[in-house]
């Protein structure tokens, strides 16, 4: 899950700082734990990325806030030695929000009654630049841009959708964007690492036509774009407050409601306004298209999720595309999402596809990564627990059948019962199918009626810092209301390690022991 800031965090003054390490340079100052960091050496800080830069120096000076008092520090220092504190929240000054009416937003998926911080509709670069969240570069001031540049912050994750600037403008639901491909050579000529994605929508920015006319633009850039990811859209029950607009453009106009238009993020302009619809831009129309209001009939398309056949088609699409850049460049480059495979049937690739993983956290080799770890932790299993162990390995119903094949080898172990409960997404609906968005709300009743004792729980289905629900439930309230010991697993390991907890002693353990006690009571 991309991280989410936490607004009330972020006071446009300073760092808050969280966390001063025991004995280190800011603990022998007398900093302290809600103390403001404002400046350093008279920089006034806007983010921890500024905070990173400026202490890089043997001389700084330190301008905090405590309470009321402003606090002025200097000390001497290495270069690169930390001051040792840790900040609430990575961003000081403001969240940069997306400007974006995107038709496969997942913020108008949402239900009201979530955390908060779950309708942050953020797109800011230095998210992507520090936690890999995805960002549109359709908000950037010429001054983001070069302290992107001066500071170069590399690498960032950026969605594409589409390079076609007529096709992209549809995708993010706007007229007036940008030409994402001089965005990208700006980058490139700045020494920016890349990571690329593309949300694909069936009958829309999948055809064999304009996938190659994205991903061959993408490629270009190559090795300042180092990967490109393309990956399913995902639809919820609750799209627009359950209006579920069954067009493209049906869901970009729904931002322009009156109960979204200025109360959800930011006044966008509205769809068509001032230009005539006419036929779809080619891709020779030109730099002036008037974007949207003139692409009728690439707008009037469903909003819908994709069949099994369908994902095996987008497989077979994009698959020679990875084969040729590993022969030309050496690199893959371009790499279907697990979702795929796993809506498919289709056989995952192997690791060497994943080159070094570098779209894990965005659902690309995830699922190999799994069972290759498991391949090596399964022969740290113990051969049996030292009690009976009934136990629900707990997840979304795509990876239902992969885990089956762990839970298969898990209940070769004696004593050991092992469930898979794959979890029907009664919340966001039954296309919702991945771990990572289950809610406490569907876990807790199946965990009830599964006659299980324990529970392993996908460490995805809980936010960055492992403590809540989508639905804001922790751990411990879930093994609250249901009886049942849980415990989060992030891999293949960390299932071994929660078994070994319940293991008997190994016998060669035992025989040690017997021979201890035997030597003993011979001495005695």
């Amino acid at each position: 899950m991309e991280y989410q800031p936490d607004p009330k965090n972020i006071a446009g003054e300073g760092g808050q700082i969280s966390h001063v390490a025991p004995a280190s340079t800011a603990a022998r100052l007398g900093v302290q734990v809600g103390d403001r960091l404002i400046a350093v050496n008279d920089l006034h800080l806007r983010d921890v990325i500024d905070y990173r830069f400026a202490i890089a120096e043997e001389q700084v000076r330190l301008h905090l806030k405590r309470d009321h008092t402003d606090l002025h520090l200097t000390l001497d220092k290495d270069p690169d030695d930390d001051l040792g504190i840790e900040f609430t929240e990575p961003l000081f000054d403001r969240l940069r929000t997306c400007n974006n009416k995107c038709p496969f937003c997942f913020l108008t998926q949402m239900p009201k009654g979530m955390r908060k911080t779950l309708y942050l509709k953020d797109d800011d670069f230095r998210l992507s630049f520090l936690y890999g969240n995805f960002v549109t570069l359709t908000n950037l001031s010429e001054e983001d841009w070069q302290r992107i540049e001066e500071q170069r912050l590399s690498p960032m994750y950026i969605s594409i959708h589409a390079t076609d600037r007529a096709l992209r403008a549809v995708l993010l639901g706007k007229q007036d964007v940008a030409d994402v491909l001089p965005q990208l050579a700006r980058l490139a000529r700045a020494g920016i690492r890349m990571h690329t994605q593309v949300v694909a929508c069936p009958g829309v920015n999948d055809s064999p036509a304009a996938l190659h006319r994205t991903i061959s633009d993408l490629a270009s850039f190559y090795p300042a774009i180092e990967s490109i990811s393309v990956v399913p859209v995902g639809l919820t029950r609750f799209r627009f407050t359950g209006k579920a607009p069954k067009t493209i453009r049906a869901a970009i106009q729904v931002h322009e409601t009156p109960e979204w238009i200025d109360s959800n993020w930011e006044r966008q302009p509205v769809w068509g306004a001032g230009t005539p619809p006419i036929a779809p831009a080619t891709p020779n129309a030109g730099a002036d298209w008037g974007f949207c209001s003139r692409l009728a009939a690439a707008t009037d398309v469903p909003l819908r999720c994709y069949t099994p056949a369908e994902a095996a088609e987008v497989i077979d699409l994009l698959e020679p595309y990875s084969a040729h850049y590993l022969h030309e460049l050496g690199v893959p480059l371009v790499f279907p999402s697990d979702e795929f495979y796993l809506l498919s049937g289709r056989e995952l690739p192997p690791a060497d596809f994943y080159a070094d993983y570098p779209q894990y956290s965005n659902g690309v080799g995830m699922t190999r990564e799994f069972l290759d770890a498991w391949a090596v932790a399964r022969t740290h299993l113990p051969q049996g627990l030292s009690a009976p162990l009934r136990l629900a390995l707990v997840c979304g119903t795509l990876i239902a059948p992969t885990l089956q094949q762990i839970a298969n080898e898990l209940n070769q172990i004696e004593n050991l019962h092992v469930s898979v409960l794959p979890i029907i997404n009664q919340f966001f609906g039954e296309t919702v199918t991945v771990s990572g968005l289950l809610t406490a709300q569907d876990v807790v009743p199946a965990l009830r009626e599964s006659g299980c004792t324990h529970a392993i729980l996908p460490r995805v289905m809980f936010d960055h810092q492992g403590m809540r629900t989508i639905d804001d439930y922790s751990p411990q309230q879930i093994e609250a209301e249901t009886g049942v010991a849980t415990q989060p697993v992030a891999d293949a390991a960390e299932i071994v390690q929660f078994l070994r907890r319940f293991t008997k002693a190994a016998p060669a353990r035992k025989r040690r022991l017997l021979a201890h006690r035997a030597r003993t009571s011979v001495a005695s």
